[in-house]
């Protein structure tokens, strides 16, 4: 089964269902569900099932809860998380479009955040990662999600910011 590519992440070739999920999230019409409904379904979806389960899936992705940049105002997204020991990996991709993610802006202004995700929300704080901590961190996001790669070639000449939550002490 060559179309089952090996995941150093997860130490194992992917599941044909991570392989299909995989592939239909890189083509037009999956590009579209997440861009414009899964969205709206996993900031229901997420808090009803304390943060197990979205619209694509189980322990895939949570729900950030950050404070608006300008506003002040509690803003909440949906974004994959991706389990590094006890941290978690997100990557402002916006989809692969130009700009940067509000989140991520919201982020750089004030990194205390929370998470819901696989349980109960919990609180974070947020690095903005750099260097080879970034390249590290990109390499892992890339492996997790083979559509990241795409973004960053879409999106260019900006570079894609990668985020360290840790947990807040």
């Amino acid at each position: 089964m060559a179309w089952r590519r090996y995941s150093e992440y997860r130490g194992r070739k992917l599941r044909p269902d991570e392989v299909l999920l995989e592939r239909f999230a890189m083509s037009r019409l999956g590009y579209l569900y997440i861009l414009h409904v899964a969205p709206k379904l996993d900031k229901w979806i997420i808090p009803l099932t304390n943060g197990r389960l979205s619209s694509t899936g189980l322990n895939k992705v949570g729900l950030l809860s950050t404070v608006g940049a300008k506003s002040g105002q509690r803003r909440e997204q949906p974004l994959i998380m991706i389990p590094v020991g006890a941290d978690l990996l997100v990557i402002g991709s916006n989809y692969g479009r130009p700009p940067h993610p509000g989140w991520a802006h919201n982020l750089r202004a004030n990194p205390d955040c929370s998470v819901q995700f696989r349980g109960p929300r919990r609180s974070y704080r947020a690095e903005l990662l750099s260097g080879d901590e970034r390249a590290e961190a990109w390499a892992t996001a890339v492996d997790f999600y083979s559509g990241y790669e795409t973004y960053r070639r879409t999106c260019s000449p900006r570079e894609i910011r990668v985020f360290r939550l840790r947990p807040a002490a």
